[in-house]
């Protein structure tokens, strides 16, 4: 069994922020496929026919596409030999003679398969006012400004720059964790394994070819120990009966963007089984998200969570804990008896009353806003293009225990008008005693849900829990 943790930093970031230690899938979706020709490109440098002033440090960098395997790239200017291959992705050129030049380059990928590029430059003296352009840099891809990273994470930065004479013929340096970087033309650097730190901070420059340096961009944020531990129940599965991994690899990038700005951790129970008792009470909030086709009370880990005498999830909230128990099925596999009786998990930490219970119905599209909290979106309507279908399955709950605010009721709409509201609750959040909240369910797909409204909803239990 696999019980090591998938560590992730929330962050909507232009490139996904992928902090996974263990669990994933076996496939390798960053990897090129083999039913795709190599292709090869130039991403900055000199291009065609450009003229570049006598004296300025040239930097070109390239990225590939497609192939098979591992991609490994050589370069060379005008007729001297190739480098040697190897996985870097830019170069830089210096002194080089006034006149004509051709810089080339050629990727390889693991089957033998090739492309190569060129650009034809001129390098020319000019006795023109000197270059005293200042260039600018901007940070583009990061942790979110102020916002939670977990220690142990895999965390990426991605920039661009600009300069009135230069263009994006630019070298840049940065600084993070201790360590400042040599200048180059690299735009984007990812960390692995990131230590706890209060602040955070990353920094870059640009410079240009006649040796101009931007002000800073800088992020700050702060990495700490995970205090939520995002757990991915279940699977989708395709036509087929099988495991829908582009689905899959949508709904945990979904939570993840859902959670931006908080440490958490992730563990993915098809993977790596049912999280123990002694791992889950490191965490103060857990997210269980039950999104999914497959599962049901004999498999999965509600049959737990719903036993009476004891269970994971039980001791758990016993210790301390919160939950967010987001998905359509949940009070299905938890069942004990409907209503709840004292004892059973759905009475005593979910908050459902014991006169009127709950039922499962495919009559939902609305979650419409119970009115008993403002900073809640209005409404939200299943997204057709991820559920594939407007009508689905929601839990409703008729009656609740002292401390439970109804977040979201049911609506339903087939004709494109206003939602009907039905008044039954699909969203609560429970405070036992009325006291301090510890519990809250989305009795529905959450993931077919926009994913704004989510992470609003999100961030308004979280804060509730003191996160």
């Amino acid at each position: 069994m696999n019980n090591r943790i998938k560590f992730l930093a929330a962050a909507g970031l232009v490139l996904s922020i992928a902090m996974i230690f263990a669990g994933c899938s076996t496939e390798d979706p960053w990897s090129p496929t083999e039913t795709v020709e190599l292709s090869l490109t130039l991403i900055s440098g000199p291009a065609n026919s450009d003229t570049v002033t006598l004296g300025y440090i040239i930097s070109y960098s390239w990225a590939a596409s497609g192939g098979s395997g591992q991609v490994q790239y050589q370069y060379r200017l005008d007729a001297l030999n190739w480098s040697a291959l190897s996985r870097n992705t830019f170069a830089t050129l210096e002194g080089l003679s006034e006149g004509a030049h051709a810089f080339s380059v050629r990727a390889q990928d693991a089957g033998g398969a090739s492309d190569e590029t060129s650009a034809d430059f001129f390098v020319m003296a000019h006795a023109a006012t000197p270059d005293t352009d200042i260039p600018s840099v901007t940070i583009t891809a990061s942790p979110p400004e102020s916002s939670f990273v977990a220690t142990g994470s895999t965390i990426s930065f991605t920039w661009e720059g600009a300069d009135v004479t230069a263009g994006d013929n630019l070298l840049y340096r940065y600084f993070f964790a201790a360590d400042t970087s040599e200048w180059s033309p690299g735009r984007t650097v990812t960390f692995s394994n990131v230590a706890a730190a209060d602040p955070a901070s990353f920094v870059v420059w640009a410079m240009d070819p006649s040796g101009n340096i931007s002000d800073p961009d800088a992020i700050t944020f702060i990495v700490k120990n995970a205090t939520i531990l995002y757990v991915d129940d279940y699977q989708w599965l395709d036509p087929f009966q099988n495991v829908d991994m582009v689905k899959e690899r949508e709904q945990q990038a979904f939570y993840r963007a859902a959670l931006e700005g908080y440490a958490f951790a992730e563990w993915e129970v098809a993977t790596q089984g049912m999280p123990d008792s002694s791992f889950i009470t490191n965490f103060s909030t857990v997210v269980f998200a039950s999104d999914s086709h497959l599962g049901d009370a004999s498999d999965t880990w509600w049959t737990y969570v719903g036993d009476a005498g004891g269970g994971v999830m039980r001791h758990y909230m016993e210790s301390g804990g919160h939950l967010i128990a987001a998905g359509a099925n949940i009070l299905q596999w938890i069942y004990n008896t409907n209503p709840p009786q004292i004892g059973d998990f759905e009475f005593d930490w979910l908050g459902i009353d014991s006169t009127a219970g709950w039922d499962f119905w495919d009559d939902f599209t609305w979650a419409v806003n119970a009115g008993n909290v403002a900073q809640l979106p209005d409404s939200m309507k299943i997204d057709v293009g991820k559920n594939g279908d407007q009508i689905d399955y929601a839990e409703d709950i008729f009656a609740f225990r002292e401390g439970a605010t109804a977040l979201y009721v049911k609506g339903l709409d087939i004709d494109g008008g206003e939602p009907a509201d039905y008044g039954e609750s699909v969203g609560h959040i429970y405070a036992p005693g009325g006291v301090v909240a510890r519990s809250a369910m989305l009795n529905f797909d959450a993931f077919s849900m926009p994913l704004d409204d989510i992470r609003t909803t999100f961030r308004y239990i979280l804060t509730e829990f003191g996160e």
